[in-house]
């Protein structure tokens, strides 16, 4: 059997490299978009020592914990097992009630680990003057990667960048 050139009208051809052409683009559009969306959620690591610490930290839950508990994302235990003893201490300061405090709301990328010497958050604390109000705040928990502990703890109301501590 011989194809002519009449056989395939050139309508045909473009039509087909067009939805072939539109269907790359669209595939490269949902590939970008996933990268995108996996950098803005922190693919940091935690450094040798800050692993070792959290590792220790999950050794000391009770066997009936830790499976929930090593259920979380990196994030959460980075912010949980380094940062919270340093928030507690910076929110008391700030006037809240010492164990009515989150470092997470409930909004996707509430926490975000950003290198291993920084984490970035939103939260909300219970003020000891107001007991029955939830105060939002953003924190930024900086740590020495070399040691794991934290180096400094920064909370800015929310709205705000910059200058808090």
């Amino acid at each position: 059997m011989t194809i002519r050139p009449t056989d395939f009208p050139i309508s045909m051809v473009t039509g087909r490299l067009f939805r072939a052409i539109t269907m790359m683009l669209c595939v490269g559009a949902v590939l970008s978009g996933i990268s995108a969306d996996a950098w803005a959620q922190g693919n940091a690591h935690p450094s040798p020592a800050e692993h070792q610490i959290i590792m220790r930290r999950l050794d000391a839950l009770s066997a009936r914990e830790r499976p929930g508990v090593m259920g979380q994302d990196m994030a959460w235990q980075m912010t949980t097992f380094l940062c919270q003893d340093a928030a507690r201490a910076m929110l008391v300061r700030r006037g809240a009630l010492p164990h009515r405090f989150f470092l997470q709301d409930d909004r996707p990328g509430s926490q975000v680990v950003v290198s291993p010497a920084l984490i970035e958050g939103r939260g909300q604390y219970q003020p000891a003057a107001a007991p029955m109000r939830w105060v939002p705040f953003t924190w930024a928990c900086h740590l020495d990667p070399a040691t794991g502990h934290v180096v400094y703890f920064d909370v800015n109301p929310a709205g705000r960048q910059g200058g808090g501590s």
